[in-house]
């Protein structure tokens, strides 16, 4: 807590910059100062999000994620005003792993050596930097301080039309209508299930879970009520229809919007050693969230070669490491709703499912109704895949002169569709717009994308928006791309393994 003389103190960015390393946990907004040490435990949004915030201006971030009333509690962490020194761009902030000081690098840069380096797919080895580097700053050059406020500028500008058009504001009509649908969904699919027709039941029980997992969503971004308390109640009610806990939800998924596609922040495309997006895996990653080192093993290199084929097929069983997951959270994570309460829901999910399975005659037929549900859930898991494996990536921390429309739009994109199947997609299609408003309600998503598409368009960013199919395309493409260049490492590898062994040192000595 900051006291009345520390609140005039002037504060250079050197000094921001730099209290990560001395044990304290400054941000940031609007020129202002704070510091959350004292924050980190009792954060909704949990503590890595702070910890990636630290020494950081996370003005247009802070704007995204709380509600007007949140600037009141504000006050009491003030510790100064930030100077206003002119811009620099550092790279690597002081608490970063030695692997992450190359913000973007290209994986065939890292080593000149031939079958040492990662092989690129691209023409260039630098190719998919250059891509990376065009969608964040609308050409070659780095962003400037000058950009920087411009783009913050006009990303207010939007949100005040938004507001003023009452796209924040949640209709209650639209969810009554949903939540009756997915109960008329549920009801139909217990019906099936209990007149043995299983595949119908099993197929129903699974859209149940989609739609509800949209729900889900909305609520873990305070979307609904717009109340954290509110929207944590509608998140135990999730919770017992699908079984996947708000508190694993939220741990992982604020940090994926700060941080979208950083190859060692984003948890959300960290899949190893089941799926590798870029080539950059083929070396050690240090991840910051799982708090561990992502090796090329021998699971990987098995595997990763033919992720385009698997892709699908691990989605449909995705649901069951979902629960794992949210298990885990429960015994040693943190929780951001009662833990006795989402135990108990928890529970009740695992409870009423196994009885809809013990109304199942025959052990074939409950089979078929396990699998074949969780099989459907695969759509949800694509839908979420798609809305960034195509998309740019980089390592690290965002650069600090980098602003927030350019660090969502560059990592994330949408994929077109009529306007009656929106239910489907759950607002998943309006990727850009969620991620630049997450608390925006998803009914809304499709009027305030006319907003920002002119957004995107002044800032020279391409807003990506290709159809659902186009978006599936690009999505195998990547990974294709890069399955093709694990082979080609593989064999890098092999050859420099046998190179390394007594009979090649037999062969090149003539003994």
């Amino acid at each position: 807590m900051g006291s009345s003389q520390d609140n005039c103190a002037i504060i250079s960015q050197e000094q921001l910059r730099n209290s990560l390393a001395n044990g304290k946990h400054w941000i940031a907004i609007d020129g202002s100062v704070y510091n959350v040490s004292c924050w980190c435990q009792g954060h909704p949004g949990g503590k890595l999000v702070l910890l990636h915030s630290a020494g950081r201006d996370v003005s247009e971030a802070f704007e995204a994620y709380h509600p007007r009333w949140v600037r009141q509690r504000l006050a009491a962490f003030k510790v100064g005003q930030l100077d206003s020194e002119p811009w620099h761009s550092y790279p690597a902030t002081a608490d970063q792993h030695p692997s992450q000081h190359t913000q973007y690098a290209s994986p065939a840069s890292q080593n000149d050596e031939p079958c040492h380096h990662v092989p690129s797919t691209s023409s260039s080895p630098n190719a998919h930097d250059k891509r990376a580097d065009v969608q964040m700053t609308g050409g070659g050059a780095q962003p400037s301080r000058q950009q920087k406020l411009t783009a913050a500028d006009r990303l207010k500008r939007v949100q005040s039309a938004l507001e003023a058009q009452g796209l924040f504001h949640t209709s209650a009509a639209f969810y009554i209508k949903l939540a009756a649908c997915c109960a008329a969904c549920l009801a139909w699919s217990i019906w099936c299930i209990m007149q043995q027709h299983v595949v119908p039941g099993a197929l129903l029980l699974g859209l149940f879970w989609q739609q509800v997992a949209f729900v889900g969503h909305d609520a873990g971004h305070n979307a609904v009520a717009h109340s954290s308390k509110y929207d944590g109640y509608i998140g135990l009610v999730v919770n017992a229809c699908i079984g996947i806990g708000p508190s694993w939800w939220k741990a992982t998924h604020n940090v994926h919007h700060l941080v979208v596609n950083s190859l060692d922040c984003d948890p959300d495309i960290q899949f190893m050693p089941l799926l590798a997006i870029s080539p950059r895996f083929f070396q050690p990653v240090f991840s910051r969230y799982h708090n561990a080192v992502l090796h090329f093993d021998t699971a990987a290199s098995r595997l990763v070669p033919y992720q385009h084929f698997t892709f699908i097929p691990l989605l449909m069983v995705a649901k069951f490491g979902l629960y794992l997951q949210s298990v885990k959270q429960l015994m040693h994570g943190q929780c951001y709703i009662n833990r006795t309460s989402e135990t108990c829901t928890q529970i009740f999910f695992f409870a009423w499912n196994a009885v809809l399975l013990g109304c199942v005659q025959g052990c074939l037929p409950r089979l078929q109704l396990l699998l074949i549900s969780h099989a459907t859930f695969f759509v949800l898991h694509l839908q979420i895949c798609l809305s960034h494996f195509s998309q740019p990536t980089f390592e690290g921390l965002p650069k600090e002169d980098q602003d927030w429309v350019t660090t969502q739009v560059r990592g994330t994109m949408n994929w077109s569709c009529p306007a009656w199947l929106d239910w489907f997609h759950g607002g998943l299609q309006f990727q850009i717009e969620h991620h630049l408003f997450p608390a925006l309600p998803r009914h809304n998503l499709r009027k305030a994308s006319l907003l920002v598409q002119p957004l995107c368009q002044d800032l020279s960013l391409h807003y990506h928006s290709p159809s659902f199919l186009g978006a599936i395309q690009e999505t195998l493409a990547t990974l294709r791309k890069s399955a093709l260049a694990a082979r080609r490492f593989n064999e890098c590898r092999s050859f420099q393994a046998f190179t390394d062994s007594k009979t090649w040192e037999c062969i090149t000595t003539g003994g």
